[in-house]
């Protein structure tokens, strides 16, 4: 008799650790619900407002460079250019790049038009496949397409993975130290004019 008694009272305590317990919970989750909710939809208004209204992405920063022209020898400075007041385009492209090879026309119509608004370079000693181009490989892509602007070579091909590409052909306008325009693939003219206009 004395152990059922005992055994009866053991279940009871159970069952009153159990009631209290699920009365615990159920308090905590209606104020979960009741403080913690307001809060949280407070904090995300919060950080609405801010960077909504306070806090802006500018344009990135543009990494310096200095390269030796692949056909001429000269050397190229971006200190030069990046914040002289003008506008400049950088295409990073590889010489066996088939949409490279197209992009000329249009790099050699848009440095026709605009030499006297744009500084224009083209950067290349990248990898394609397991082929990596060499100075000469740019200086004859050059040649061959009759480039009208200055071909620089990237000795050590770190610049262009630092402007945050990876595919050819890769372009970027530079103005005042920034990169205002970024962009992959082929561009046509129109495309290229309406993002200079914006920044000349």
């Amino acid at each position: 008799m004395a152990s059922k008694r005992k055994r009866k009272m053991e279940q009871k305590a159970i069952k009153e650790l159990d009631s209290k317990m699920e009365a615990r919970r159920a308090a905590f989750n209606d104020n979960l619900w009741r403080y913690g909710l307001p809060i949280g939809v407070s904090i995300m208004l919060l950080l609405v407002v801010y960077f909504g209204f306070f806090y802006t992405l500018g344009p990135a920063s543009a990494d310096e460079w200095e390269l030796e022209e692949a056909e001429t020898g000269e050397i190229y400075k971006s200190s030069d250019y990046y914040n002289n007041g003008r506008v400049t385009l950088v295409e990073f492209f590889h010489s066996e790049c088939g949409y490279c090879q197209q992009q000329t026309d249009v790099l050699n119509e848009i440095h026709s038009n605009y030499s006297g608004q744009v500084d224009m370079f083209a950067i290349g000693g990248y990898n394609l496949g397991s082929n990596s181009d060499s100075k000469n490989d740019i200086a004859n892509f050059k040649f061959k397409y009759t480039m009208t602007f200055p071909h620089l070579y990237d000795n050590h091909g770190e610049l262009m993975r630092a402007y945050g590409f990876s595919s050819y052909p890769a372009l970027a306008l530079i103005k005042d130290g920034e990169i205002v325009y970024s962009g992959s693939g082929l561009k046509s003219y129109s495309e290229l004019s309406s993002e200079i206009d914006k920044h000349i």
